[in-house]
């Protein structure tokens, strides 16, 4: 046997060790994602359980219509953006209205800094 072909077998070798090398690694890298997909699976079942234990599922069937009925232009709108704006503005009013217990008096902000 020659140096040549004993550098080829070599080759040969370790570029079969490479391409199990590279399964193995892929089979490993399978399991860790089903790993975390089933606890991605198991957490969303938790908050779901959670969810409905606090009654946030308990919505009446009119409840529940009156809902999609209200969410119904988002799914026809050119722009459900724009939709989904101008419904938060007849719930909750016009923008930049403050919550209550969330705006402070004006008197109480601090004056604006002179720069320079």
């Amino acid at each position: 046997m020659t140096r040549a072909e004993r550098l080829a077998q070599t080759e040969a070798r370790a570029r079969a060790k490479l391409d199990a090398d590279r399964t193995r690694l892929a089979q490993v890298q399978a399991q860790q994602r089903d790993a975390e997909r089933q606890a991605r699976h198991k957490r969303r079942v938790l908050v779901g359980k959670l969810a409905e234990d606090a009654g946030l599922f308990a919505l009446e069937d009119a409840t529940l219509a009156a809902v999609f009925a209200q969410l119904s232009p988002l799914v026809a709108a050119g722009d459900p953006v724009a939709a989904l704006v101008a419904l938060l503005q007849d719930a909750c009013g016009p923008p930049g209205r403050s919550v209550p217990g969330c705006a402070d008096a004006w008197h109480r902000v601090a004056p604006a800094v002179p720069v320079g």
